[in-house]
């Protein structure tokens, strides 16, 4: 009688294994699912696929009127007018002054931990102990993902008809991804279809959140550490001119309703004065969506965009808020490299009240609503 143990076939042992691997991929995706559910009170790979609805009319993917999400560290709802923040009448009540927020996730600011502590909700609360005689409403109108071109057909869909006596636009990131990629793609520097996911990849970051998290944290890992063959290491002065020319179209428009236009430079992580691993790590996802730009050519196009800014706003004598230390560059204050977050977000409402306090303008909007 023989002592030896029954040999298991190679294609079972190949079965087994690949059963385990299954199970063990079941069981993390499982387990990063749980943790996004308690944490951000939703299971899907991102906040954005249910949060937000495509609007006919506007040709616009808008907030969802009534969404709510709810979770440990996140509290996100959109009022019925399909804003973040309170309750709000489409007709603008007596001796209200309403100030409207342009732009995009930075303005949305789904980072932070709640409605109430997001910098349009921070700044109405400033605006409101500084003038109680008035009431005051800060309308979050920032719709993540928006560019200029967008931000200013919502202007015209659904915020001009709330009457608001003040627009602030916030938003550079988005504008600087577009401009960029076409100014790579016209050097040939990447191809046209290049850095969009392709349909398998789609389909996976759908249907898995591991996958996602992993393909998303790879690509800003080699994005940032494996330089290219040839990157955009500057922009030319002139490419923000098709920003420059929407944002105009958003004075008109303004200036038509006797609506006060304010714009603002935009703030990033990653910053001139920094040595340049520092530079690199505040960068993170800006490398994964720009993979085409070196960090020369990110901290080139922000001061390109935002010197744009001001010497639009200042051409046409509007308030520019321009103090782009405001926020410090460190993980208490952003979420990543241009999200905010609470701290963050409290310093981005103090930035904005100083300056309207500094010009004047919450005065005399105050005194025009008495």
């Amino acid at each position: 009688m023989s002592d030896s143990q029954p040999q298991i076939p190679t294609r079972r042992k190949i079965l087994y294994a690949l059963i385990l691997v299954c199970v063990a991929l079941l069981l993390g995706e499982g387990l990063l699912r749980l943790r996004a559910w308690i944490k951000y009170g939703d299971a899907a790979t991102g906040f954005r696929d249910p949060m937000v609805v495509y609007d006919p009319a506007s040709d616009l993917t808008v907030p969802r009127p009534n969404y709510e999400v709810r979770g440990k560290d996140i509290h996100i709802k959109i009022n019925s007018l399909g804003f973040r923040g309170p309750e709000i009448t489409r007709e603008k009540p007596p001796h209200t002054v309403r100030v409207a927020c342009l732009g995009a996730s930075t303005t949305f600011s789904a980072e932070a931990s709640s409605n109430d502590e997001v910098w349009t909700k921070l700044l109405q609360d400033e605006l409101q102990a500084a003038h109680p005689e008035v009431h005051f409403e800060v309308i979050n109108a920032g719709v993540p993902g928006y560019t200029s071109a967008e931000n200013l057909k919502y202007l015209r869909s659904h915020v001009l008809e709330l009457d608001p006596d003040v627009v602030l636009y916030y938003e550079a990131n988005n504008e600087i991804v577009k401009d960029t990629r076409a100014l790579a793609i016209a050097k040939g520097l990447i191809r046209p279809d290049s850095g969009r996911r392709s349909p398998v990849v789609r389909t996976l970051s759908r249907v898995s959140f591991a996958f996602d998290l992993i393909y998303k944290n790879l690509a800003i890992l080699l994005r940032s550490h494996n330089k290219p063959r040839a990157t955009l290491d500057e922009v030319p002065p002139q490419l923000p001119a098709h920003f420059l020319s929407t944002l105009d179209q958003m004075k008109q428009d303004c200036d038509r309703r006797d609506i006060q236009f304010v714009l603002s430079t935009f703030i990033v992580k990653y910053r001139r004065g920094q040595d340049r691993a520092t530079q690199i790590e505040n960068a993170d996802v800006a490398f994964y969506y720009m993979p085409w730009m070196s960090i020369d050519g990110m901290l080139n196009a922000i001061d390109t965009y935002n010197q744009a800014i001001v010497d639009y706003g200042k051409s046409q004598g509007l308030l520019v808020v321009d103090d782009r230390d405001a926020i410090p560059a460190d993980d208490e204050d952003f979420a990543d490299c241009m999200h905010l977050a609470d701290k963050g977000n409290e310093a981005m409402a103090k930035r904005f009240f100083r300056a309207f306090q500094a010009a004047g303008l919450d005065d005399r909007l105050a005194a025009a609503a008495r």
